[in-house]
């Protein structure tokens, strides 16, 4: 069976996504549209998608839920981390940091590198 997005961060992710469908990359500030959230994950569509033609691609649930759950328990989400094999190989993670640094208790902390961390306040 595969992993469902966790109810908490599904919330989360559709609350802030309810006022626009665009994100952007947080090092480029490419836009990344969404599709669809829903259980499996979240339905993004790139520039590079768009042009292939092959439409919006699933940003799986798994990837996002360790990443949140990464973000959560330790305070910072580094891409470096997210991308490594020794720590916790999600190869969308353009997607995951632009997607987690919408919610309102992160913020970006560097674009290059990537680094997210929760906020003071939260």
């Amino acid at each position: 069976m595969k992993e469902s997005l966790l109810p908490e961060l599904l919330e989360e992710l559709r609350a802030v996504t309810a006022q626009s469908s665009l994100i952007a990359t947080v090092s480029t500030g490419r836009p990344n549209w969404i599709a669809s959230i829903v259980a499996e994950g979240v339905w993004l569509e790139t520039e590079a998608s768009r042009s292939k033609g092959v439409g919006p691609q699933l940003v799986p649930a798994w990837m996002l839920n360790a990443a949140w759950h990464h973000l959560r328990s330790t305070g910072t989400l580094d891409n470096r981390f997210l991308l490594s094999t020794e720590g916790l190989n999600v190869k969308r993670s353009s997607a995951v940091c632009a997607l987690l640094s919408q919610l309102p208790w992160v913020e970006v902390a560097s674009s290059r590198p990537i680094m997210l961390r929760v906020k003071s306040q939260h």
